[in-house]
């Protein structure tokens, strides 16, 4: 299956959380190797709550891992 385009990630974001609902892409950096969850992954999706306890944020690799991994904290 195809990952999703940036518009299509913001579109997804927008019909889950309305119009609060964010995406952020971070290119990966050259020659860094980082594992593990606390890794710093190059898609993250949110509902514009970060840090608040009605927060939902994912991430992940992809755009769908991103959105599966998106939970309640």
């Amino acid at each position: 299956m195809k990952d999703m385009t940036l518009q299509q990630a913001q579109a997804e974001a927008v019909r889950r959380w309305g119009s609060a609902g964010t995406v952020t892409f971070r290119a990966p950096r050259v020659g860094r190797l980082e594992r593990g969850r606390l890794a710093r992954y190059s898609c993250t999706v949110g509902n514009g709550l970060i840090g608040s306890a009605y927060s939902i944020e994912g991430q992940g690799h992809t755009w769908r891992e991103a959105f599966s991994d998106a939970r309640p904290r």
